[in-house]
């Protein structure tokens, strides 16, 4: 069979046009997984992200006129210059996804740290920052904060709140920090923060095998949340969102309480963290 100049000009310009729509998918891809997770409807594991929400920022949060501040706070400049931190959230998280001022030596501009046990006020229930296993504590911030201590030369002992209650916490002096997964008011004038170290998105999960691709397969379902008021306020500002759900169940246990709940058909979705998730599902 002959083949004409015009033949292999028509092959030769095929392949170009592959190769182009290849790297066209290849850059569709790649900017489909730099979006908010549910921009894609993306699958961690078995859960799939229907809707993303907002983002939620996390801090540590002291008495405005607690001197403590300044020794975690150069405490923690140390361990982000000598790797510490990035060591402890590789370990945690997909990647070292925090931030946090670095500066070696910071220890170094007080003439001496007094001795002392650090009451740290943790969320129980704000996986992988801050949980319960068994009766200790453990995450990422627990394991920090541990870490925090150590270089100080401290004791430290964790206590149970939530975010809601920092204030009260901290001006009881039931805590003098609060810090463990709790997304603090940053602009309040009751107490004082760091700057914030993660920011991760509030995304509505469902099972990946339920067939539900977003919201509007949800419909009529129920939407399990933890008993956090910041939650429901959250739900509350979207009307078409509550709608959509016959009920909300608000449910104690964390993480692992919710995904039992959709696991066992409790539920039909559930409202979690980001980082919980692909810390979970990753």
């Amino acid at each position: 069979m002959r083949v004409s100049i015009h033949d292999t000009r028509n092959f030769a310009k095929g392949v170009r046009l592959l190769k182009l729509a290849k790297r066209m998918l290849a850059i569709t891809l790649v900017l489909c997984l730099m979006l908010p997770l549910a921009a894609c409807g993306s699958i961690v594991g078995s859960y799939r992200v229907v809707e993303t929400l907002g983002e939620q920022s996390y801090s540590i949060g002291f008495r405005n006129d607690d001197y403590v501040r300044y020794y975690v706070e150069a405490a923690l400049q140390e361990l982000a210059a000598d790797g510490t931190i990035s060591g402890l959230a590789n370990s945690w998280f997909i990647e070292n996804n925090t931030y946090f001022a670095s500066r070696s030596g910071a220890l170094s501009q007080f003439d001496g740290i007094p001795q002392r046990t650090l009451l740290v006020g943790a969320d129980p229930d704000a996986y992988p920052l801050s949980y319960l296993e068994g009766d200790q504590f453990t995450g990422f911030d627990v394991e920090l904060a541990r870490a925090v201590c150590e270089r100080l030369g401290w004791d430290v002992q964790f206590i149970s709140i939530k975010s809601e209650d920092a204030y009260v916490e901290l001006s009881s002096g039931n805590v003098d920090c609060a810090w463990g997964g709790l997304t603090l008011d940053t602009e309040s004038t009751d107490y004082v923060t760091l700057t914030p170290y993660l920011t991760d998105e509030l995304v509505i999960i469902t099972r990946a095998d339920t067939g539900a691709k977003s919201l509007r397969g949800l419909n009529g379902g129920s939407l399990a949340i933890t008993v956090e008021q910041k939650y429901m306020d959250l739900l509350n500002q979207d009307t078409k969102l509550m709608e959509r759900f016959s009920e909300i169940k608000r449910l104690t246990g964390g993480l692992q309480a919710l995904l039992d709940a959709i696991n066992s058909g409790q539920a039909s979705a559930a409202l979690v963290s980001s980082t919980a998730l692909l810390h979970y599902g990753g």
